[in-house]
């Protein structure tokens, strides 16, 4: 295998959003601009839906929801998209992408926005960081 941004990122994070003994819930990108996009990661390297464990495969469900819990209640989300495309970074991982009440923006074009850093949209790092700071009182 040659080297894995997500094994590496793992490395080095200190503090993750959530963490147990099989996932952590990271950040997504700030240069994306949607408040509360985060990643759902096997703390192990695993590539394909058929190499997760049963336990592993068994929590993806239970930590979607209590996500999505926890988004509505810090940033009052009207819904919760989930994808996993695992092309560029081969180690699997989910996307996590809050769509907030209100927003205009919905669907592929969400998702688009958050997974390729397309906007125009500027979110201040004092308003990115209240968020990661009361996301992780949350979780």
């Amino acid at each position: 295998m040659k080297s894995c941004p997500i094994c590496e990122k793992h490395q080095t994070i200190e503090t993750p959003l959530y963490e147990n003994e099989y996932w952590m819930i990271t950040p997504g990108s700030y240069d994306s601009q949607v408040l509360g996009y985060l990643y759902l990661e096997p703390k192990r390297h695993v590539e394909n839906w058929s190499d997760l464990t049963d336990e592993e495969l068994m929590q993806i469900g239970l930590l979607i929801k209590k996500t999505e819990g926890v988004l509505r209640e810090v940033l009052n989300i009207d819904r919760l998209y989930s994808l996993t495309i695992s092309e560029q970074v081969r180690h699997l991982h989910f996307h996590l992408v809050p769509r907030a009440s209100g927003e205009n923006t919905k669907g592929i074009p969400l998702l688009e926005r958050a997974t390729q850093q397309n906007t125009k949209e500027k979110i201040t790092t004092e308003e990115y960081n209240r968020m990661l700071d009361a996301l992780r009182e949350n979780f």
